[in-house]
């Protein structure tokens, strides 16, 4: 295919979905040719010797060629060699260019929302961590190949679209990167099906490390580390959740409703209730006018 960028203006729809694709491009950078090229706009173009910062994420895939990059003004210069991904910080120094003999092809989209922010947040994308040298490459390469035909074909009218393919990128590079991770993974998604299947139940949690042939204490601090949250406090959040369904959508009593879900009491429910949501159950409910479908609301 040949060169080309597009930069789009931000979208109020891309907005509300939690991601904006601000701008993709191809280009296949020779061997011996300036780089980076003088034709991006201004706010894009950088100095291969005084670097950039942008405001935005950027995942840069390389293809073919090689060359080094240096993410951050204290981080070391690393080699990039074809199937390599890396991702360009919002706010974060960086410079990087191909080697004069082999050149470089680059893929590459800028994106900005919700949905980067919260995967940079919870440790899905770090940024002491944004290399990816062992990517799924063929995922990675079908995801660039739409992206390319939307954004040559239409790219402001394509934006929610390719907004969404910015997202799937997202989502295979925040999958594990290695065997240990995948088998941390596995586990911690066991076990979190267990808690859900389980939410009612009052139950010793070392069961549940039992039944998936681990000890408790290495379960316990996976599931911390994986999740940001004790395996307790898990349950009462899927509890909560599920109270939310039952005081919009049922005439159960606040006792019933902390009975059906495995509360001791409903003080005990309703105390829970109010620490996360940040009010009582009996006013969340009466923020709908009372019970379904406008009926009254029916407490202890």
């Amino acid at each position: 295919m040949k060169d080309y960028y597009s930069y789009i203006p931000e979208s109020r729809l891309c907005y509300a979905l939690g991601c904006t694709l601000q701008s993709a491009g191809f280009t296949q950078v020779g061997r011996h040719v300036q780089y980076p090229a003088l034709t991006h706009p201004e706010h894009h173009i950088f100095n291969r010797k005084k670097g950039r910062v942008l405001q935005a994420f950027q995942i840069v895939y390389i293809s073919d060629g090689k060359g080094r990059v240096k993410l951050g003004r204290d981080s070391k210069t690393h080699d990039i060699t074809a199937g390599m991904v890396f991702v360009l910080f919002p706010n974060v120094w960086h410079r990087y260019a191909p080697e004069q003999s082999t050149g470089w092809t680059e893929h590459w989209v800028e994106c900005k929302g919700t949905a980067f922010d919260m995967a940079m947040n919870s440790g899905l994308l770090d940024i002491n961590r944004p290399i990816f040298r062992n990517p799924n490459v063929a995922a990675v390469q079908t995801a660039f190949a739409e992206i390319h035909e939307l954004a040559v074909q239409d790219a402001v009218g394509n934006q929610p679209v390719l907004s969404m393919l910015g997202l799937k990128l997202l989502a295979i590079l925040a999958g594990p990167r290695t065997a240990n991770e995948d088998s941390m993974n596995r586990l911690v998604n066991a076990a979190r099906m267990m808690l859900l299947e389980r939410s009612t139940e009052n139950r010793p949690m070392e069961e549940i490390a039992d039944a998936l042939n681990v000890s408790y204490s290495n379960l316990r601090r996976r599931f911390r580390a994986h999740t940001g949250m004790s395996m307790k406090d898990y349950q009462t959040n899927v509890r909560i959740k599920k109270a939310k369904d039952m005081l919009d959508n049922t005439d159960l009593p606040i006792k019933g409703i902390a009975a059906q879900l495995g509360f001791s009491s409903a003080f005990h429910f309703s105390n829970q209730f109010r620490k996360l949501v940040g009010c009582p159950p009996t006013d969340w409910r009466a923020r709908l006018g009372g019970g379904p479908e406008g009926g009254p609301s029916t407490h202890e």
